[in-house]
């Protein structure tokens, strides 16, 4: 795993004790040596006890910071799950890198919305002004006669660019950006479709890019990246100073019910390139299918029996529905939701009961699992089984 590179000292970002100069978000990006700004109460939000190690925020005059491309990527990524999990799993891979009891978590603050914008588009010959877009990351329009062929043989790889800074507390009691964290959204699919003379648009077409390919864009894509962030005009050269982080994130389909994966990740060291890579092997399964059947069939076996337990407690069926997520070929979380009709308290508080004892009975101690049942009226109980403990319950 990464070796953690400790506190990285960067003299031109260093903010003032108690405030954060200069680091208010807007669409034109950060400037960090604005020393005449007024003056902000900054603190850190509390520790709030979860499964999983979240790190603390920033907060600047008790609001959370939010990032300069704030609202830009839940426009442009199609799936939410492939969101959630990016942002979610990118703060997982930077804890190898950035000690959760030492670093702070900010929203990026050093790619503004417009660059973003420019920076998936494709690449176009030309300047600004003659509408080139020679930042494009995305590769030139292919060729070819038709429309089709020339977006399906020139597919674009890169979907999105998600930024995390991470701030500690230096020996003088000062917040200091340490280090950032890059995440590449790469397509496994790339969608698209021709716009009419008249405004409307043809169906939806689609070119399917392998792993390997996302792979391979992924690694030299970062490398480019991490040129521009270092460049010496952004944030004075600063970032030169710090690790970078970058992880390669596989977007799923479309009509995927579960999200996409991580499938490599890699370091940039202060002041140098990029590391070796290393490969990460996560999947999601969703439970029942036919894909869990046949990839997982012991813990397909497990869950259709669980759900069979469950369904003996009701009169009528009840769906029951699993999203598992392996990490190399291993189960290491469960996440159950139980739609239910809304039934008395006294049989809401049975049923948690027996999922309970269910759980415990069909799935190994060691096993993270969470269950949700809920009815129409919203969440009925919860119950939360971390690794080697008892579970916990909650009845709304």
């Amino acid at each position: 795993m990464w070796k953690n590179t400790g506190m990285i000292a960067l003299s031109s970002l260093l903010l003032l004790s108690g405030c954060l100069p200069g680091l208010e978000p807007d669409d034109e990006g950060v400037d960090i040596d604005q020393d005449d700004e007024e003056e902000a109460d900054v603190e850190v939000s509390p520790e709030i006890p979860s499964l999983d190690n979240y790190y603390r925020s920033i907060l600047q005059d008790g609001q959370f910071i939010h990032g300069v491309t704030r609202g830009f990527n839940t426009d442009i990524v199609y799936n939410r799950m492939d969101l959630e999990r990016m942002e979610v799993g990118m703060q997982e891979i930077a804890s190898e890198e950035f000690n959760q009891n030492e670093y702070f978590f900010r929203e990026g603050q050093f790619i503004n919305r417009n660059e973003l914008n420019s920076w998936l588009m494709r690449e176009k010959e030309g300047s600004e002004e003659e509408e080139g877009n020679p930042d494009g990351l995305n590769p030139p329009l292919g060729s070819g006669e038709s429309f089709e062929e020339q977006e399906s043989s020139q597919p674009r790889v890169l979907s999105n660019i998600l930024e995390h800074n991470y701030v500690f507390e230096n020996e003088e009691g000062n917040l200091q950006v340490g280090g950032l964290v890059i995440g590449l959204s790469m397509n496994s699919v790339y969608y698209f479709r021709e716009q009419n003379s008249d405004g409307t648009y043809g169906p939806w077409l689609n070119e399917t890019i392998n792993e390997q390919t996302s792979l391979e864009e992924g690694k030299n894509l970062a490398n480019e990246v991490l040129e521009r962030l270092r460049n010496e005009e952004r944030a004075e050269g600063a970032l030169s100073s710090v690790p970078i982080m970058f992880a390669i994130f596989r977007e799923a389909p479309r009509d995927s019910t579960v999200p996409g994966e991580f499938i490599a990740t890699a370091v940039a060291p202060p002041e140098e390139g990029i590391g070796d890579w290393q490969s990460l092997n996560e999947k999601h399964y969703l439970f029942p299918s036919n894909n869990a059947d046949e990839e997982q069939r012991d813990d397909a076996e497990a869950f259709n029996q669980f759900r069979n337990d469950v369904n003996q407690f009701f009169e009528n069926y009840v769906g029951v529905v699993g999203e598992g997520y392996y990490q190399n070929d291993e189960l290491r979380s469960l996440s159950i939701e139980i739609p239910i009709t809304f039934y008395s308290k006294t049989e809401i508080i049975a049923l948690t009961q027996h999922v309970t004892d269910r759980l415990e009975q069909r799935f190994p101690d060691e096993l993270e699992i969470e269950v949700k049942i809920s009815s129409t009226g919203g969440e009925e109980a919860l119950v939360v089984k971390e690794p080697g403990k008892d579970p916990f319950i909650h009845v709304y």
